[in-house]
């Protein structure tokens, strides 16, 4: 197998004597393109597989999108609301608005647990299975739901498929990516993301011009469309090799090597690399334990389980939840005739900035993706809620706030919304990957129902009305999230999983794994004049 190759583990023998001839191998980003492209060229096999598997995820975009769009069809609010004789238009009880968007973020927290409980028991391909048939089933009563009570199941439902959907493709690409694609692999996770709600904006728009229910049901319809697709393909997809490994099945292990990398695959190398990774030449009572809930809160485990919990934190607080859901009817609340073309327009801008994200994740260094692009996020927020400020009626004060909106759903995509989903799935050890991913997720949805209940009395003009300016309060609390990330975010673009546990149990400080390498199993720091390595002490 060309992708992976035996790494060791981390020693405790002493420093190989010319250890100080190793030099800092600081690439330049066309070699670095090159390095990529031949690693896909040579791994083809497993990144179709990865884009197969990684193709359900669409369901959380396009969920996340129909969320939003619902609310802003005239039709869906006359179905489902009540008369508002101020504003001459129907308008959705703030009450029931909230539980519209709590259902499908209540689900995925169902959803998340539930993949995270079994996923080490059942094995990745049955849940995904469960996913599917879950989304058919609720997509079905979600377009024939009479009233909203019906509504509100279907979305629960669908949101238990979405959580489903959402933990196990990232389980599944990250932990069985070879090191040099691994960075590449995991971001791609917002990218379906994002072409999920483009999908949806752009189904959106296009309904937008039907008259009668069937403008929003359309869109319902198309929840059918990816599961069913996905459906076909599944029978074929290989069960996780490291699944495979942790239940002792070295023989299904090696055959899953063979469909997952290709016949071609060194499989012995590649065995020998989960066993490093999942530590397998320690008792069993310590390797049980480490698939355990508790595990991700242990000493060795709680600082990496914090910053991937941060990681995606970093996207609720940013303002993501306003930009990206609210998008479509926060332009009709300032007067916007034309708001579903114009959230056309930004889902399609977001998701070529996404795309430039991906290309670029392997030159780009994590901590600035994320760190970084939160920050000036907030200067960002700032100046869409300043310009809020002003009258709806102010023509110049509206174009800037559409401008400034726009370009702040494209500068998300490509920062927080991408490498906020990398640092999550990278972050965590092998062993305890289900577990984190699912935790995160579940910590994720948790926040996003808080602003799902009281967003609506934010933003409804029949309550507080504030609009834009809500993103003053996003600003706050994105302060603490980017003040923790930067203490405890590591930076493990193009590491493989047995290095960043050598740094971990070696105490490097998070912030200052870009100043060390491992070599030969051993922890070395960078001499900054001479690029050259030296041990620690």
């Amino acid at each position: 197998m060309t992708g992976i190759s035996h790494v060791e583990a981390v020693s405790d023998e002493p420093l190989p004597a010319k250890l100080e001839d190793h030099q800092v191998s600081d690439i330049t980003p066309k070699e670095q393109w090159r390095k990529l492209c031949g690693a896909i060229w040579a791994e083809k096999r497993f990144c179709l597989w990865t884009l197969y598997t990684m193709l359900l995820v669409f369901s959380w975009g396009y969920d996340a999108g129909l969320s939003g769009l619902a609310i802003a069809f005239p039709e869906f609010r006359k179905a489902y609301g009540n008369y508002y004789a101020i504003g001459d238009e129907y308008v959705i009880p703030a009450l029931w608005q909230s539980l519209w968007n709590a259902a499908s973020t209540i689900g995925q927290v169902l959803g998340g647990f539930a993949a995270g409980q079994f996923a080490d028991f059942w094995g990745r391909k049955v849940l995904l299975y469960a996913a599917v048939f879950i989304s058919l089933g609720s997509s079905f009563a979600l377009v024939f739901a009479p009233n909203l009570p019906v509504l509100f199941v279907s979305k629960l439902l669908l949101g238990l498929s979405v959580g489903l959907a959402t933990v196990l493709p990232p389980l599944y690409v990250t932990e069985n990516a070879p090191t040099h694609l691994r960075s590449t692999a995991s971001s791609l996770t917002n990218v379906v993301i994002v072409f999920g709600q483009f999908c949806a904006s752009i189904t959106g728009y296009g309904a937008s011009g039907i008259q009668g229910v069937w403008s929003f049901k359309l869109a319902f319809v198309m929840t059918f469309v990816i599961p069913s697709i996905y459906l076909c393909g599944l029978p074929f997809l290989p069960e996780s090799p490291v699944w495979y490994m942790k239940k002792g099945r070295e023989d299904d292990a090696r055959k899953a090597i063979a469909r997952l990398y290709g016949p071609g695959a060194n499989s012995d190398a590649c065995i020998e690399t989960i066993k490093a990774e999942l530590k397998q030449t320690e008792n069993e009572e310590c390797a049980a334990s480490q698939t355990s809930w508790k595990s991700i809160f242990t000493k060795e485990h709680r600082s990496r389980t914090l910053a991937a919990v941060l990681a995606l934190q970093s996207q609720n607080f940013s303002g993501g939840y306003f930009a990206n859901t609210y998008q479509t009817y926060y332009f009709q609340l300032i007067g916007q005739a034309d708001s579903f073309q114009l959230t056309a327009i930004s889902s399609s801008l977001q998701l070529l900035s996404n795309f430039v994200a991906v290309c670029l994740s392997d030159v780009i260094p994590r901590r600035k993706g994320l760190i970084g692009g939160g920050t000036m996020l907030m200067f960002w927020s700032v100046i869409i809620a300043g310009v809020s400020m002003a009258p709806t009626t102010n023509t110049s004060a509206n174009i800037a706030l559409l401008a400034f909106m726009i370009t702040w759903s494209m500068l998300y995509t490509a920062t927080v919304g991408c490498y906020g989903w990398a640092v999550a799935q990278e972050t965590a050890a092998q062993a305890t990957r289900p577990k984190t991913i699912s935790f995160v997720l579940i910590c994720q949805q948790l926040t996003a129902i808080l602003l799902s209940s009281v967003f609506p009395y934010f933003i409804n003009p029949d309550e507080l009305n504030w609009g834009g300016k809500v993103m003053f309060l996003f600003v706050g609390t994105e302060i603490f999230i980017m003040a923790g990330l930067y203490l405890s975010q590591p930076e493990t673009k193009n590491r493989s999983n047995v290095d960043i546990d050598a740094l971990y149990a070696n105490k490097v400080s998070p912030r200052k794994f870009k100043d060390f390498s491992v070599v030969e199993g051993q922890i070395v720091e960078k001499t900054k004049s001479t690029g050259s390595l030296e041990p620690t002490c």
